[in-house]
């Protein structure tokens, strides 16, 4: 059973068989206290059967396995998953700020260099509790918008969410018009847009599909929609 190699900016943290590492604002590794938006324990590293293995713990938001060859693996809240690659990241969002986490089974492969946060920590004063980040309050037809557009990923958590069906399949579903879904879809992006969701705008070379598969992205990591709410496309 090897080490397990943990770096976060320019810090190092070894794991030991039989250790437990957890990181977050108050974990074992701190990513970044200040933010309210994280959680205090964000994800756990331990070993069994002599492999390293990784459970997400938040209650909202995925995490991102990043392996050798750009192999991605989605973690969604609770799940558990094998670091299977020698070396890796893991990458999440809290609040507007991504943040990137290393690992690598030394003997396996080298050790990796040390990775950064994209966003910058603080000296403000260190918040008690966890706020939900761009999360706003639906009407039905917004609700019922955004499953239809998310069902292919409520319906299988490991779908991708590029994967999506075209505007005028959802229009015809929810027996709208063309004209009213897009205009729905513009304010809803609009209104998290302004709570600072990233990837909702308009922008040159932004193609409508990639906004599209980031606010299904968005809503299912945020907790604003769930499989709970499938059964509201057949009212």
């Amino acid at each position: 059973m090897t080490e397990l190699h943990l770096f976060f900016i320019d810090e190092l943290t070894v794991a030991a068989p039989g250790d437990v590492v957890t990181f977050g604002r108050s974990g074992d590794i701190e990513v970044d206290e200040a933010n309210q938006y994280m959680h205090r324990i964000v994800g756990t590293f331990f070993d069994q059967d002599n492999v390293w293995w990784l459970t997400n713990n938040s209650k909202h938001g995925n995490l991102t396995l990043v392996g050798e060859g750009g192999r991605l693996t989605r973690l969604p809240p609770e799940a558990v998953t094998a670091l299977v690659e020698p070396t890796g990241t893991v990458n999440f969002d809290s609040g507007p700020t991504t943040y990137e986490l290393g690992w690598t089974l030394p003997g396996r492969d080298p050790l990796m260099p040390p990775l950064k946060s994209s966003g910058h920590g603080n000296d403000a004063a260190i918040p008690d509790a966890t706020t939900q980040f761009g999360v706003v309050s639906l009407n039905d037809e917004q609700k019922q918008m955004l499953v239809a557009l998310s069902e292919r990923s409520l319906l299988d958590s490991t779908a991708p969410t590029s994967d999506l069906p075209a505007n005028a399949a959802i229009a015809h579903r929810l027996g709208w018009s063309a004209k009213k879904l897009d205009r729905k879809l513009d304010y809803l992006c609009a209104r998290l847009a302004s709570e600072g969701v990233r990837g909702l705008r308009g922008e040159k070379g932004f193609e409508a599909i990639d906004r599209r598969s980031r606010l299904v992205e968005h809503a299912m990591a945020s907790g604003m929609i769930s499989s709970a709410d499938l059964n509201i496309l057949d009212r």
